[in-house]
Parts: C-alpha cells; sequence; structure tokens
C-alpha cells in the first residue's frame, strides 16, 4: 500500500463534498493526517466519519474561506496538531449562476472573487508560514478551472477568479521554491460533483457531447491526481498547472 504520506498533516478546505471529500479520502489513504475544514459542520463531519471508519486519521474545522481570520484560525489549529502543515489543498470555492458579464452586479462580481481567488491567497498566506518545520517540504495545490484558461461565455466572475488562481500559483511557486515550498494547480472540467447532478439528463447529454472521452471525470480522478502532487512523488514539480478535463480543449 501507498503510504507515501504518512505521518503527513494535510489540510483540505471545503472537504465536506465533492471533490474536497474525495480529496480528504485519497489523502488520508495515503498515510496523512487530514483536516478536514468546510463551511458545512454536517458535511465536514461525514466526510472525518468516513475517513475514520477506513482506519485513517482525520479530524474537523469549521471555515469560512470568505473570511480572513477564519483561514488564518484554521492554519494555526492544523498546526497546533502536529507542529506544522505538510500539505494544503484549496479547493472551497461557488460556481456562481450563469450570466453575461454585463448584467453581473458589483455584488456578485466581489463576492465570487471573494471566495474563489482571495481566499486562496489568503491559504497560501497562512499555509506558508508553518510549512517546513518538521524537516518535510511543503506542497499547495490550488484548485482552479479550466473556465480560467480561456473564454467563457456566461461565466464571466467565475473564469477571471479561477484565472486569477492560476497566476496566483504560478507568481507562488516562484517565490516559495527556495522555502522547498511547491505550489501546482489543477483544472477540471466537468466532473460529476452536485453542479452535474443539478442539470437534467438533456443538457448532461450535450455537456457529454462536448468532451472528448465521452463521460465526466470523477471526483475521485481529481483527487488521485492532487495526491500526486502532494506526495514526494511529485517532488520536482512546482509552478505546474494541470488540466484534467476529458481532453475538452476551447
Amino acid at each position: 500500500m501507498n503510504r507515501s504520506l504518512e505521518n503527513a498533516t494535510a489540510v483540505v478546505t471545503g472537504g465536506g463534498v465533492g471533490i474536497g471529500r474525495e480529496t480528504a479520502l485519497k489523502l488520508a489513504s495515503l498515510g496523512a493526517n487530514v483536516v478536514v475544514s468546510d463551511i458545512d459542520e454536517n458535511n465536514g463531519n461525514d466526510a472525518v466519519d468516513a475517513i475514520l471508519k477506513a482506519g485513517n486519521r482525520a479530524s474537523f474545522i469549521k471555515a469560512d474561506v470568505s473570511i480572513e481570520n477564519d483561514v488564518k484560525e484554521l492554519a494555526q489549529k492544523a498546526a497546533q496538531q502536529s507542529g506544522g502543515i505538510d500539505v494544503w489543498v484549496s479547493n472551497a470555492g461557488i460556481g456562481g449562476t450563469p450570466k453575461k458579464l454585463h448584467k453581473i452586479t458589483t455584488e456578485e462580481w466581489n463576492h465570487m472573487m471573494l471566495v474563489d481567488l482571495t481566499s486562496v491567497f489568503w491559504s497560501h498566506k497562512y499555509a506558508v508560514q508553518h510549512m517546513g518545520k518538521k524537516g518535510r517540504a511543503g506542497s499547495i495545490i490550488n484548485v482552479a478551472s479550466i473556465a480560467g484558461l480561456a473564454g467563457s461565455p456566461g461565466l464571466g466572475p467565475y473564469a477571471v477568479a479561477k484565472a486569477g488562481v492560476v497566476e496566483l500559483t504560478l507568481t507562488a511557486a516562484l517565490e516559495a521554491a527556495k522555502k522547498n515550498i511547491r505550489i501546482n494547480a489543477i483544472c477540471p472540467g466537468w466532473v460529476q460533483t452536485r453542479i452535474i447532478d443539478f442539470a437534467n439528463d438533456s443538457i448532461q447529454e450535450e455537456m457529454k457531447k462536448q468532451i472528448p472521452i465521452g463521460r465526466f471525470g470523477t471526483p475521485a480522478e481529481v483527487a488521485s491526481l492532487i495526491g500526486f502532487l502532494a506526495s514526494p512523488e511529485a517532488s520536482f514539480i512546482t509552478g505546474s498547472i494541470y488540466r484534467i478535463d476529458g481532453g475538452i480543449r476551447s
């Protein structure tokens, strides 16, 4: 069994459902002591229970990533459990309602930037302060989106925020490299999460036609990529942006 993260401390924001939940389960299976963080206590605790039932280690810390002090306290509390943080996955975010840019209100724009971009900045800011304290390399994985790599009609604020996450990752990776902290981003395409489940069957079939591989991705597949990037197996990888999208090219 691959236990490449044995005794590492890993934090997953938005870890209660979807990609975040599967990522927490994956990192725990690799041996990490996972701190599941979510704004929803029920979802977060359910994820922790699933990890514990599998014989792995986890705990829950509630945090709203749109509040800077919550992110700061999350990093502090996670670090206190074991003397530092080894892995941080910035996964928490929102999708928003499809709407053209000229119809977006300033409040909607600002909220999207806060949750999907500024929160990633705060996560970076406070996570790196607790990394490298156990003589071990640090790894940060930011969850962006293919929407941030090309024009995305109807998804303007979301796409801009995710493009910001990509650029933040590239810059942060250069700044943190000499501290032995690796920073990478993943850009999922259509993944079978609650967002997809809300679409009816005909809409889902149209969405699948856009994917050369012919199906949606799964949260577990995304989690496997995150697990690899978090592990020592990816020790020479930093400042990289990984598409995981079934071949979509827009």
